[in-house]
Protein backbone atom coordinates (compact mmCIF):
# COMPACT_ATOMS: atom_id res chain seq x y z
CA UNK A 1 0.00 0.00 0.00
CA UNK A 2 2.67 2.53 0.78
CA UNK A 3 4.86 1.67 -2.27
CA UNK A 4 2.02 2.17 -4.51
CA UNK A 5 1.30 5.56 -2.49
CA UNK A 6 4.04 6.21 -3.28
CA UNK A 7 4.44 5.74 -6.75
CA UNK A 8 1.25 7.68 -7.32
CA UNK A 9 2.64 10.41 -5.82
CA UNK A 10 5.31 10.78 -7.82
CA UNK A 11 3.74 10.25 -10.98
CA UNK A 12 0.47 12.19 -10.25
CA UNK A 13 0.84 14.32 -7.37
CA UNK A 14 -2.76 16.05 -7.75
CA UNK A 15 -4.84 12.58 -7.60
CA UNK A 16 -2.20 11.72 -4.32
CA UNK A 17 -2.90 14.84 -2.93
CA UNK A 18 -6.66 14.51 -2.37
CA UNK A 19 -6.46 11.12 -1.31
CA UNK A 20 -3.49 12.19 1.65
CA UNK A 21 -5.20 14.93 2.68
CA UNK A 22 -8.27 12.87 3.05
CA UNK A 23 -5.63 10.14 5.15
CA UNK A 24 -3.86 12.96 7.50
CA UNK A 25 -7.59 14.97 8.07
CA UNK A 26 -6.27 18.20 7.34
CA UNK A 27 -4.52 20.26 4.08
CA UNK A 28 -1.54 21.72 6.34
CA UNK A 29 0.51 17.50 6.73
CA UNK A 30 -0.30 17.39 3.38
CA UNK A 31 0.99 21.03 1.98
CA UNK A 32 4.47 19.69 3.04
CA UNK A 33 4.39 16.17 1.56
CA UNK A 34 2.55 17.71 -1.50
CA UNK A 35 5.57 20.18 -2.05
CA UNK A 36 8.53 17.66 -1.63
CA UNK A 37 6.81 15.22 -3.96
CA UNK A 38 6.39 18.33 -6.65
CA UNK A 39 10.17 19.16 -6.45
CA UNK A 40 11.95 16.08 -6.33
CA UNK A 41 9.73 14.64 -9.30
CA UNK A 42 8.61 17.02 -11.68
CA UNK A 43 10.08 14.88 -14.38
CA UNK A 44 8.82 11.85 -13.59
CA UNK A 45 5.15 13.15 -13.23
CA UNK A 46 5.30 13.82 -17.37
CA UNK A 47 7.03 10.23 -18.15
CA UNK A 48 6.23 7.71 -15.01
CA UNK A 49 9.61 6.38 -15.53
CA UNK A 50 11.94 6.07 -12.40
CA UNK A 51 15.36 4.59 -12.55
CA UNK A 52 17.63 3.71 -9.55
CA UNK A 53 21.25 3.86 -9.44
CA UNK A 54 23.69 3.11 -7.48
CA UNK A 55 26.92 5.05 -6.67
CA UNK A 56 29.34 2.94 -5.39
CA UNK A 57 32.41 4.33 -3.59
CA UNK A 58 35.89 3.24 -2.33
CA UNK A 59 36.39 5.18 1.12
CA UNK A 60 40.03 6.93 1.39
CA UNK A 61 42.64 4.07 2.18
CA UNK A 62 45.23 6.84 3.86
CA UNK A 63 44.70 9.81 5.78
CA UNK A 64 45.17 12.62 2.76
CA UNK A 65 48.58 14.94 3.36
CA UNK A 66 48.07 18.19 5.12
CA UNK A 67 47.61 21.27 2.83
CA UNK A 68 50.74 23.53 2.96
CA UNK A 69 48.91 26.42 4.74
CA UNK A 70 48.57 23.54 7.89
CA UNK A 71 52.18 23.51 8.36
CA UNK A 72 52.59 26.40 8.23
CA UNK A 73 50.08 26.81 11.25
CA UNK A 74 51.56 23.84 12.83
CA UNK A 75 54.92 24.97 12.77
CA UNK A 76 53.95 28.64 14.27
CA UNK A 77 51.99 27.12 16.79
CA UNK A 78 55.37 25.31 17.87
CA UNK A 79 57.19 28.39 17.90
CA UNK A 80 54.87 29.88 19.81
CA UNK A 81 55.01 26.91 22.39
CA UNK A 82 58.36 26.68 22.76
CA UNK A 83 58.68 30.94 23.53
CA UNK A 84 57.07 30.27 26.41
CA UNK A 85 57.85 26.49 27.24
CA UNK A 86 59.69 25.39 30.11
CA UNK A 87 63.65 23.93 29.84
CA UNK A 88 64.07 21.21 31.17
CA UNK A 89 67.93 19.69 32.56
CA UNK A 90 69.60 18.39 29.60
CA UNK A 91 69.90 15.10 31.30
CA UNK A 92 66.22 14.56 31.01
CA UNK A 93 65.85 15.52 26.91
CA UNK A 94 69.24 14.14 25.70
CA UNK A 95 68.92 10.70 24.66
CA UNK A 96 71.90 8.45 25.73
CA UNK A 97 74.06 6.47 23.24
CA UNK A 98 72.02 3.90 24.33
CA UNK A 99 68.83 4.70 23.49
CA UNK A 100 69.60 5.57 20.04
CA UNK A 101 70.88 1.69 19.13
CA UNK A 102 67.89 -0.30 17.61
CA UNK A 103 67.91 -3.49 18.33
CA UNK A 104 64.82 -5.02 17.86
CA UNK A 105 65.49 -4.88 13.66
CA UNK A 106 65.41 -2.45 11.14
CA UNK A 107 63.16 0.53 11.42
CA UNK A 108 59.60 0.54 10.19
CA UNK A 109 59.19 2.16 6.88
CA UNK A 110 55.57 3.09 5.36
CA UNK A 111 54.02 1.77 2.53
CA UNK A 112 54.28 4.59 -0.64
CA UNK A 113 51.62 6.76 -0.87
CA UNK A 114 51.97 6.95 -5.18
CA UNK A 115 51.57 2.93 -5.85
CA UNK A 116 52.25 0.92 -8.73
CA UNK A 117 48.78 1.57 -9.77
CA UNK A 118 48.93 5.67 -10.04
CA UNK A 119 51.79 5.22 -12.09
CA UNK A 120 50.41 3.26 -14.81
CA UNK A 121 47.13 5.18 -14.18
CA UNK A 122 45.35 2.04 -14.05
CA UNK A 123 42.09 2.88 -13.56
CA UNK A 124 40.72 -0.40 -12.97
CA UNK A 125 42.49 -1.07 -10.04
CA UNK A 126 41.50 0.23 -6.37
CA UNK A 127 44.85 0.61 -5.38
CA UNK A 128 45.22 4.41 -6.60
CA UNK A 129 44.15 7.30 -5.24
CA UNK A 130 44.71 6.36 -1.79
CA UNK A 131 43.84 9.60 -0.22
CA UNK A 132 40.99 10.19 -1.90
CA UNK A 133 36.95 8.71 -2.49
CA UNK A 134 36.62 6.63 -6.16
CA UNK A 135 33.81 5.75 -7.40
CA UNK A 136 32.89 2.88 -9.87
CA UNK A 137 31.76 3.70 -13.42
CA UNK A 138 30.84 1.08 -15.64
CA UNK A 139 30.35 0.91 -19.93
CA UNK A 140 28.09 -1.69 -21.33
CA UNK A 141 29.71 -3.11 -24.80
CA UNK A 142 29.40 0.10 -27.07
CA UNK A 143 28.02 2.30 -25.28
CA UNK A 144 29.31 4.78 -22.72
CA UNK A 145 29.91 5.40 -19.06
CA UNK A 146 27.50 5.82 -16.49
CA UNK A 147 26.65 4.54 -13.09
CA UNK A 148 25.09 0.68 -12.57
CA UNK A 149 21.50 1.87 -12.58
CA UNK A 150 18.20 -0.10 -13.20
CA UNK A 151 14.42 0.60 -13.93
CA UNK A 152 12.53 0.92 -10.98
CA UNK A 153 9.63 -2.44 -10.88
CA UNK A 154 6.34 -2.24 -9.11
CA UNK A 155 6.52 -2.53 -5.66
CA UNK A 156 9.81 -2.08 -4.93
CA UNK A 157 11.61 1.01 -3.23
CA UNK A 158 14.13 3.06 -4.90
CA UNK A 159 16.65 1.70 -2.66
CA UNK A 160 15.75 -2.03 -3.43
CA UNK A 161 15.96 -1.16 -6.96
CA UNK A 162 19.85 0.55 -6.64
CA UNK A 163 20.45 -2.73 -4.82
CA UNK A 164 19.63 -4.49 -7.20
CA UNK A 165 21.78 -2.52 -9.87
CA UNK A 166 24.75 -3.40 -8.11
CA UNK A 167 23.73 -6.67 -7.82
CA UNK A 168 23.37 -7.19 -11.44
CA UNK A 169 26.63 -5.24 -12.54
CA UNK A 170 29.00 -7.38 -9.31
CA UNK A 171 29.03 -10.54 -7.32
CA UNK A 172 27.68 -8.42 -4.41
CA UNK A 173 28.97 -12.17 -2.37
CA UNK A 174 32.66 -11.84 -2.85
CA UNK A 175 31.89 -8.52 -1.40
CA UNK A 176 30.75 -6.27 1.71
CA UNK A 177 28.53 -3.45 0.48
CA UNK A 178 26.93 -0.74 2.73
CA UNK A 179 24.35 1.18 1.65
CA UNK A 180 24.42 4.63 2.80
CA UNK A 181 20.48 5.52 4.90
CA UNK A 182 17.12 4.53 2.80
CA UNK A 183 16.84 8.13 1.21
CA UNK A 184 18.17 9.09 -1.87
CA UNK A 185 21.49 11.48 -2.11
CA UNK A 186 19.88 12.73 -5.12
CA UNK A 187 17.58 13.20 -8.01
CA UNK A 188 18.08 14.16 -11.99
CA UNK A 189 16.08 13.95 -14.93
CA UNK A 190 18.19 11.96 -17.61
CA UNK A 191 17.21 10.16 -20.58
CA UNK A 192 13.26 10.90 -20.42
CA UNK A 193 13.07 9.71 -16.82
CA UNK A 194 14.27 10.38 -13.29
CA UNK A 195 17.17 9.32 -11.72
CA UNK A 196 17.61 8.62 -8.44
CA UNK A 197 21.27 8.15 -6.78
CA UNK A 198 21.77 5.57 -3.85
CA UNK A 199 25.41 6.01 -1.50
CA UNK A 200 27.20 2.88 -1.08
CA UNK A 201 30.38 2.24 0.20
CA UNK A 202 32.74 -0.92 -0.46
CA UNK A 203 33.94 -1.96 3.28
CA UNK A 204 35.67 -5.14 1.76
CA UNK A 205 36.78 -7.23 -1.05
CA UNK A 206 37.19 -6.54 -4.87
CA UNK A 207 34.47 -6.11 -6.99
CA UNK A 208 34.14 -8.34 -10.79
CA UNK A 209 31.81 -7.31 -12.99
CA UNK A 210 29.32 -10.55 -13.75
CA UNK A 211 29.60 -12.51 -17.11
CA UNK A 212 26.18 -11.76 -17.55
CA UNK A 213 25.56 -7.93 -16.69
CA UNK A 214 26.05 -7.00 -20.15
CA UNK A 215 28.54 -5.00 -19.14
CA UNK A 216 32.50 -4.72 -20.91
CA UNK A 217 34.34 -2.59 -18.56
CA UNK A 218 34.61 -1.01 -15.33
CA UNK A 219 36.48 2.23 -14.01
CA UNK A 220 37.49 3.35 -10.87
CA UNK A 221 37.80 7.58 -10.61
CA UNK A 222 37.98 10.29 -8.50
CA UNK A 223 35.94 13.33 -8.62
CA UNK A 224 38.16 15.59 -10.53
CA UNK A 225 38.26 12.70 -12.87
CA UNK A 226 34.13 12.28 -13.77
CA UNK A 227 34.54 14.86 -16.45
CA UNK A 228 36.22 12.57 -18.53
CA UNK A 229 33.85 9.89 -18.81
CA UNK A 230 30.40 11.41 -17.78
CA UNK A 231 29.31 13.22 -21.01
CA UNK A 232 25.76 14.63 -20.02
CA UNK A 233 26.58 18.08 -18.09
CA UNK A 234 23.49 18.20 -15.89
CA UNK A 235 24.24 14.50 -14.45
CA UNK A 236 28.27 15.88 -14.47
CA UNK A 237 26.94 18.48 -12.29
CA UNK A 238 24.96 16.76 -9.89
CA UNK A 239 27.71 14.54 -9.08
CA UNK A 240 30.20 17.50 -8.72
CA UNK A 241 27.68 18.39 -5.95
CA UNK A 242 26.33 15.43 -4.46
CA UNK A 243 29.75 14.24 -3.80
Amino acid sequence: MASALFRRLLVQPQAAAALLQQTCGGPRPFQLVQAAALSASAAAAASGKLMGAVVFERLPVVIPEEPEWELDYRQWQQAVRAKYMKQLPSEFINAKESELTDEAGPKYEPAPRITEADKANDRRSLKRRLDQRLFMLVRPKGGSWSLPQQENQEGETMRQTAERALAAAVDTEAVQPYFVGNAPAGHVEADGATLFFHRCQLIQGTPVLRGSSGLGEHVWVAKDELGEYIDRPQLLDLLQKML
